[in-house]
């Protein structure tokens, strides 16, 4: 197969005639381009019948057509440049000489760079190889600029487990075994915590006018950590400055030591910890325990105040007879929870949840051989699953998804907040209107008396900012509430009749019993789907 030649054409000088030469494609190359060859005849003033040579040219043979009865000067070898959108390529397209006319020579060609603005190289070699064997209405690339290298983001890699929500083992006979639980991770001294990729901003580019082209921002990553850990030398390496446990917490890696006890009762008193507390037998009734990381409670929960900045494990169950609040900043992994007020700002993991306030920003999952939720309001942000949920004997069952607690807990907050402030400003906002009313006709009050209306009219103002700044805050937060939602109900079991299901404010009062299905949001209703 021989040369792709695409059509081109050559003007011709005739006896007070001009004439074009056509000829067609070969081998496979691209046939003329009637647009390509009005715009070269427009531009030299060359006078043509549009309508008569269009179909000409479409034949894409070889042919000679007479386009005018005027006689034309010589025509030169003529040079197109073309500059590409992003402006990183010039190409260059050539048309034959009329007979007598001039040939183009390199020179030409840069100087048409220079007419054009073009600081690029031009590609001599290509320009040579034209100038040698010419081949017309062809794209020739005489010249490109230099794209930019674009470098990458810094980024972190963890060297522990950061995983936020815990898994239990799953025993033989369906059980839970929240013994082998732990969301404590151990490092000892000098243990490597993390690894720092540092950012690449790469390299400028520059285009063929000379341009220099930026390579995209990235993103600096740096080592968030506190106390007791240490940066390597080169500052890639993030290592443990002792003995304890590491955590994860906003981007933020803390090391602590353990704090080890027995039990909290009448022998320790309350306990507060900055660091990780592990507890191996039992918090008693009455005591409060608190901890900025993790804490770790091998016994029972009794009717006792436990907070914990990280996460929290209780190998064998909350019994809070109705007084006992568990907190969680991460998430919470217990044998049982009964008749307690219990808040993760994660997940929840418990074998069953009997008549007890229990919320988690994220997930709530109650597996194993029991795996009931029963009584009370159980509200997660995203998804609960439990194997049953209510009860056949009646007992009052909310199961709430779709809404962050904490976000409508805030909610709650603002709006009682403002009915405080509008109560405020009823009582304060007259006595400062008839103050100013007294004074509009020219009663003098004491300066004492004038000075407390200053100061309640200051605390107006303040009130009401308060008002606005909250009703702007309640309007964002209402868009949780109303906006759909992936959050879902998930029964591997049986939903009870009487159990009240809302999600994202739609309820649904279960008016029969429901097995193995889950439970969504969909067109403003609460449906039941299969699993």
């Amino acid at each position: 197969m021989g040369t792709q030649i695409n059509g081109y054409f050559r003007l011709e000088e005739g006896d007070g005639e001009t004439f074009i030469k056509l000829f067609g494609a070969k081998e496979g190359g691209k046939p003329l381009d009637m647009n390509e060859l009005e715009e070269y005849l427009l531009t030299r003033r060359i006078n043509f019948d549009k309508i008569a040579l269009a179909p000409v040219v479409k034949e894409n043979k070889d042919t000679t057509v007479r386009l005018n009865r005027e006689t034309i000067h010589p025509v030169n070898e003529g040079i197109k440049l073309i500059v590409s959108e992003d402006k990183m390529t010039v190409t260059a397209r050539f048309y034959p000489p009329t007979q007598h006319g001039g040939l183009v020579t390199a020179d030409e060609i840069q100087g048409d760079f220079r007419a054009k603005h073009i600081k690029a190289n031009a590609n001599l070699d290509v320009i040579n190889d034209f100038l040698k064997n010419k081949i017309y209405c062809t794209d020739y690339v005489v010249a490109v600029g230099k794209p930019a290298r674009e470098g990458h983001d810094g980024n972190i890699e963890y060297c522990f487990d950061t995983d936020p929500l815990a898994k239990p083992k799953l025993n033989e006979d369906g059980s839970v075994d929240f013994h082998a639980l732990s969301l404590v991770h151990a490092c000892a001294k000098d243990q490597l915590l993390a690894k720092l990729t540092k950012e690449d901003p790469g390299d400028p580019g520059v285009n063929v006018f000379g341009e220099v082209i930026k390579p995209r921002d990235v993103k600096r990553a740096a080592f968030k950590h506190g106390r007791d850990i240490y940066v390597s030398e080169n500052g890639t390496e993030l290592h443990s400055g002792l003995d304890g446990h590491v955590n994860l917490i906003d981007d933020t890696v803390f090391v602590s030591g353990v704090l080890e006890l027995e039990n909290v009762d009448v022998a320790t008193g309350d306990v507060n910890f900055e660091g990780n507390i592990s507890i191996a037998g039992n918090v008693a009734t009455g005591y409060k325990v608190s901890a900025t990381g993790d804490i770790e409670i091998r016994g029972i929960i009794e009717a006792a105040e436990v907070t914990a900045g990280g996460s929290i494990t209780v190998a064998k169950g909350i019994n809070g007879m109705s007084k006992g609040v568990v907190k969680a900043g991460g998430d919470i992994a217990t044998k049982y929870i009964n008749s307690a007020t219990v808040e993760a700002g994660a997940n929840i993991r418990s074998e069953l949840i009997l008549n007890s306030e229990v919320s988690a920003s994220e997930k709530i999952v109650v597996q194993g051989k029991k795996g009931f939720i029963t009584g009370g309001h159980v509200k997660s942000g995203k998804e609960i699953e439990a194997k049953i949920i209510g009860s056949d004997m009646g007992v009052d069952t909310i199961i709430e998804v779709g809404v962050d607690p904490a976000l409508k807990a805030r909610f709650a907050k603002l709006q009682k907040d403002n009915d405080e402030y509008r109560k405020k400003i009823a009582i304060m906002e007259p006595v400062v209107v008839a103050a100013s009313m007294r004074m509009k006709k020219g009663e003098k009050l004491p300066p004492d008396q004038i000075q407390k209306i200053i100061e309640l009219s200051n605390e107006v103002k303040r009130e009401k900012q308060l008002i606005e700044d909250n009703t702007k805050e309640l309007a964002e937060l209402s868009v949780n509430f109303d906006s759909d939602t992936e959050a879902q109900i998930v029964v591997n079991g049986q939903a009870h009749a009487g159990t009240r299901l809302v999600i994202s404010e739609a309820t649904l009062v279960l008016k029969t019993d429901y097995h193995y299905c889950r439970f969504r949001k969909e067109s403003g209703d609460v449906k039941m789907l299969g699993l």
